[in-house]
């Protein structure tokens, strides 16, 4: 009984510190957004650019991922692919003449 009353006291002040972290990491994101706010235009886009670059590859791979779910979901053969194209070739062709 005694354990399961130290697990349960444990357990609830890992939960508290974990709601205390959460609530110093919220204002301080808070203030990072107001201090964005603030700036002018020019850091603004200093800012924006330097995320842009950060996050990149994270952005990258989630597009890759949604392509290759895509490819699952609707595959397509090399034939069907080859034929879309000689269509479209075909189209131009003809609206140039």
């Amino acid at each position: 009984m005694r354990k399961n009353i130290k697990k349960d006291m444990i357990k609830f002040y890992i939960e508290e510190v974990f709601i205390v972290l959460k609530t110093i990491l919220d204002a301080g994101l808070n203030k990072i957004k107001k201090a964005v706010k603030d700036l002018p235009l020019e850091k603004k886009i200093e800012v924006l650019t330097m995320l842009e670059e950060e996050l990149f590859a994270t952005r990258f791979k989630s597009l890759l991922t949604e392509f290759r779910e895509s490819a699952k979901k609707y595959p397509i053969t090399i034939e069907e692919i080859a034929k879309e194209v000689e269509a479209i070739r075909q189209k131009r062709y003809e609206s140039r003449n």
